[in-house]
């Protein structure tokens, strides 16, 4: 083969290799939640979701699902179950197949052409994404954030109105966020020690497990940030096992559990539970436990509905405080201004008690 040949099978060749938008167009550089630089288009219109708190994320900062080309199934099957499948049908329309069985595959990436990937700190698809040249988007969950869940959704909507360029509304939610944090500690504020209820926030609750949140990990800000006292103190790590021994010993007042199990609290207050028995506990036999609302996401992580978490675990919390306050009425506010959707009194009642 002559060398004037060769080029003009080199030449033909490239005309193959796919270009990515952020290689045909004005680029700028975004600052993601790790810290790490990361160059996307000015426009950027094809947005591949990892991870699956994003879509609700995403969705209350810019509005609309547009640009969001595809999502996690756990995403789908989120929308699915939730409010979030009402208020934004097209969700559930999104392709899933990127991810099988929690793996990214590179070449079903590639099909959707995205401008970014997104996920989070840690995922083993980062390194996947990376390699094809995809620009690959970051988010903190904990390893930054230490469960300061305000703080997290905060990061969020700054790197999701600087992608997109919703900096108005991505502003008007951050503000809305940190007001609901400054207001809660206010309230707070003068509680002594002995007024502030010992809880357990369980992560997971069910037959053969349980675990419960410490320091650095969502339930924690949970507990504290609502005026409790969070009983796994500095003795347990931040996402530890438990045992029912232990569990007597803290006598928790209050106790949350997660959406990460099917345990509900009528399954504590008639001692459903194979090999638990809960009918000593204090939470129980007053009829203090909670289960975590769903709304668009799972309220125990970062997700749109953030700030109204906040708002109800301080009300169980401290119920006296709240004789004056309408939860219902201000979440039914909150989604109106926010989703623009207004919800009905079936829609709080399936958020507020979820059956899974």
């Amino acid at each position: 083969m002559t060398h004037t040949a060769m080029l003009r099978m080199l030449c033909l060749a490239a005309l193959f290799v796919p270009v990515t938008a952020a290689q045909a167009q004005d680029t700028h550089i975004i600052t993601d939640g790790m810290d790490r630089e990361i160059e996307l288009p000015i426009n950027t219109e094809r947005i591949v979701a990892g991870f699956f708190p994003f879509p609700s994320a995403f969705f209350i900062a810019t509005g609309s699902l547009d640009h969001l080309v595809a999502i996690s199934s756990d995403s789908h099957h989120a929308a699915e179950r939730s409010v979030f499948g009402k208020i934004a049908p097209g969700v559930l329309e999104l392709p899933t197949n990127h991810i099988e069985g929690g793996v990214l595959n590179a070449e079903e990436l590639l099909k959707f052409n995205p401008d970014v990937y997104v996920t989070h700190e840690g995922n083993a698809s980062i390194e996947v994404a990376e390699r094809t040249g995809v620009p690959t988007l970051v988010l903190d969950v904990l390893s930054k954030g230490k469960g300061n869940t305000i703080q997290t959704f905060a990061n969020w909507m700054d790197i999701i109105g600087a992608v997109t360029g919703e900096t108005t509304r991505t502003g008007e939610l951050i503000d809305y966020a940190n007001q609901t944090l400054a207001n809660t500690r206010a309230i707070m504020g003068g509680l002594d020690a002995a007024d502030r209820p010992g809880a357990l926030f369980f992560a997971r609750l069910h037959e053969g497990e349980l675990k419960i949140n410490g320091p650095g990990h969502f339930g924690d800000f949970w507990v504290t940030e609502a005026g409790g006292t969070n009983l796994a103190g500095e003795r347990f790590p931040s996402f530890s096992d438990i045992s029912m021994e232990q569990v007597y010993a803290l006598d928790p007042e209050v106790i949350f559990i997660t959406n990460l199990s099917p345990t509900l609290p009528e399954d504590l207050y008639e001692n459903r539970i194979p090999g638990q028995d809960w009918s000593h506990v204090s939470a129980v036999k007053n009829h203090r436990v909670y289960k975590i609302p769903e709304g668009v996401f799972q309220w125990y992580v970062p997700n749109g509905d953030v700030p109204m978490m906040l708002k109800w675990s301080a009300q169980k919390m401290h119920p006296e405080l709240y004789a004056d306050y309408n939860f219902a009425a201000d979440l039914k506010a909150y989604y109106l201004r926010f989703y623009d959707y207004a919800l009905t009194d079936a829609d709080v009642e399936s958020i507020l008690n979820p059956t899974f």
